[in-house]
């Protein structure tokens, strides 16, 4: 039962760091500025799409674990450990670098999920989290690479 608590406490972490780092993505694809516009612009349109799917995904995983899912903003914000965005940077390499470092904290708790759901013989809450793993690694990639900091 600890086992159960502890994984659906994990998957709510997981919806509501997953929610602000989509509105945030949103907020910046409206907010863009500057010479790669067009592409920084479609770049974040593909962020956000993918959030926003997965947020959905993340929602209904609850609801089969017979556990509500968040429903207000101030239960999802309460509920994250992704800073907010008060204000935007000054360039998309600023938006780039901060969603950069929110996708290895979503990365972290989703694998910290991923390695608790294997532990407890959940494959298939793995399985969709390996994916999203997956994702958001190759969408990271995107947005080291557009500022020049794919190389370590």
């Amino acid at each position: 039962m600890q086992s159960k608590n502890k994984i659906e406490a994990k998957l709510v972490g997981l919806f509501c760091d997953n929610f602000v780092v989509y509105y945030k993505s949103h907020g910046y694809h409206f907010n863009v500025e500057g010479n790669t516009f067009a592409q920084d612009h479609a770049l974040l349109e593909e962020i956000y799409d993918f959030l926003w799917e997965q947020h959905d995904v993340f929602g209904e995983q609850l609801r089969q674990m017979d556990k509500p899912a968040p429903t207000s903003l101030k239960s999802i914000l309460t509920g994250s450990s992704i800073k907010e965005c008060t204000e935007l940077g000054e360039s998309s390499k600023i938006m780039f670098l901060e969603l950069s470092q929110d996708f290895e904290s979503l990365m972290g708790s989703a694998q910290e999920l991923y390695d608790e759901a294997d532990m407890n013989a959940c494959g298939g809450l793995a399985t969709m989290l390996g994916d999203y793993l997956k994702a958001l690694s190759k969408l990271n990639w995107k947005l080291k690479a557009s500022i020049g900091k794919s190389f370590k």
